[in-house]
């Protein structure tokens, strides 16, 4: 068939049919970081991607960052805003030290001291997150995150990997706009 002869023209016909089936039969893999934990808690409701988290079980936390959210980025007159979120992470670190001293101190040591001490973290505390899906998840997911609607942190996560995923696999990705949905 002269319209399904290429593979811009197979896929866009398997698109168009709704035969998403097709597209589990390839995976991609994204190493992400500089995210908040705010954005990939997020993420992990696509339930059909698969996830490989940092543990603030497991690391010490005491060197930990916070990310600016988009919004805070994109203002002429950031640095007020961006000394406050610094000024919260680092009261939140020193007190997040100060409890694993205590409990260390108590008895409790290693992953139990720094499971109780996280909770002082902010939602906006840096992540490290391995992803992987197949192209059917992958679509999945930028129909609900690559849009104007979406918080910022995950939209501009979702702009990034639509890019490089038009990089791989141009054909599969052909029906997304330039810009986010409105």
């Amino acid at each position: 068939n002269p319209d399904t002869a290429t593979d811009d023209g197979y896929l866009a016909n398997i698109i168009k049919q709704g035969h998403f089936s097709v597209l589990e039969h390839a995976s991609v893999t994204f190493y992400v970081e500089g995210v908040s934990r705010n954005m990939t808690h997020e993420l992990i409701r696509h339930r059909h991607l698969s996830y490989s988290e940092l543990s603030q079980r497991y690391i010490n936390m005491e060197d930990a960052v916070i990310t600016v959210p988009p919004a805070i980025d994109a203002l002429d007159n950031w640095m007020e805003p961006v000394g406050k979120l610094g000024r919260t992470m680092s009261d939140a670190i020193s007190r997040y030290g100060d409890i694993v001293e205590i409990l260390e101190s108590e008895g409790v040591k290693g992953k139990k001291a720094r499971e109780a001490a996280r909770a002082l973290l902010p939602g906006g505390t840096e992540t490290k997150i391995v992803v992987t899906g197949n192209h059917r998840a992958w679509r999945d997911m930028l129909f609900k995150r690559y849009s104007m609607h979406a918080y910022g942190q995950i939209r501009t996560f979702a702009t990034l990997v639509l890019e490089e995923l038009r990089k791989i696999a141009p054909a599969t990705y052909q029906d997304f706009p330039d810009e986010p949905f409105a």
